[in-house]
């Protein structure tokens, strides 16, 4: 009967670690980008691309200009030259972005909600160069 105990505690303990690595597993994926990514989208580079420095939205000519993990998007979505991140779905991006063409554009519901030279694109959804 106490290995049978001895068992079960040691079970229990192995429950508990395991249930432990799965949450921080779950932790450590959800912060994969977290704040610091956020804080590359901002009202500055979504409004005033030319005044942004190296965050998402921000005017560009090579991917030096970006900063980390942004790279310089060079087609005609992005206006010849726009700092944005590599996405797969929204979740990949920037809060206040959406993922469309496979990179991250900011999020709009109308024309407004992107800089001048940009319209509300794709049935009002993300902010692109014409």
């Amino acid at each position: 009967m106490c290995s049978s105990l001895g068992d079960m505690a040691s079970r229990r303990s192995l429950g508990s670690w395991l249930r432990l690595a799965l949450l921080g597993g779950a932790a450590v994926l959800a912060s994969c980008h977290g704040d610091d990514f956020d804080r590359l989208a901002s009202d500055e580079c979504r409004f005033e691309p030319e005044r942004c420095d190296g965050g998402a939205g921000a005017l560009c000519d090579n991917n030096g200009d970006c900063a980390d993990p942004l790279f310089c998007c060079d087609d005609g979505n992005c206006g010849g030259g726009m700092c944005t991140a590599d996405c797969r779905d929204d979740f990949d991006c920037p809060g206040g972005m959406r993922c469309q063409h496979d990179m991250c554009f900011y999020a709009c519901d109308s024309d407004r909600d992107c800089a001048p030279e940009m319209s509300c694109e794709h049935g009002k959804t993300v902010c692109e160069y014409d």
